[in-house]
């Protein structure tokens, strides 16, 4: 797994505590629900299925929770506008379009 690190590295600790609560108060939201689907979906299941498709429900249910918080989390760090200068490397040519040789027929 790949080590932490904050964006912007904020001096004031207190102002990262504050956003990583705005950011939990909006995936509790989103995790209640998928914890909700996952529990229905657990709920009086045959113990002949505990294996196979369920397996893929529960997952496909927790990627999906992973990447609305990732969405999130990127959504959150949105300034509205980069920091840093544009690049200085030139846009790429695009060749026009060249004829070839005639169709057959």
């Amino acid at each position: 797994m790949a080590p932490t690190t904050d964006r912007a590295a904020p001096s004031d600790p207190d102002s990262r505590q504050e956003r990583v609560e705005q950011l939990l108060q909006r995936l509790r939201a989103e995790a209640d629900v998928t914890l909700r689907r996952m529990a229905e979906r657990l709920t009086d299941l045959p113990e002949e299925q505990s294996f196979g498709q369920v397996e893929l429900d529960l997952r496909d249910l927790a990627h999906g929770l992973a990447s609305s918080a990732h969405q999130a989390g990127l959504q959150a760090g949105k300034k509205g506008a980069t920091k840093v200068a544009a690049s200085p490397a030139p846009a790429a040519a695009i060749p026009a379009s060249s004829t070839t040789a005639p169709r057959p027929g």
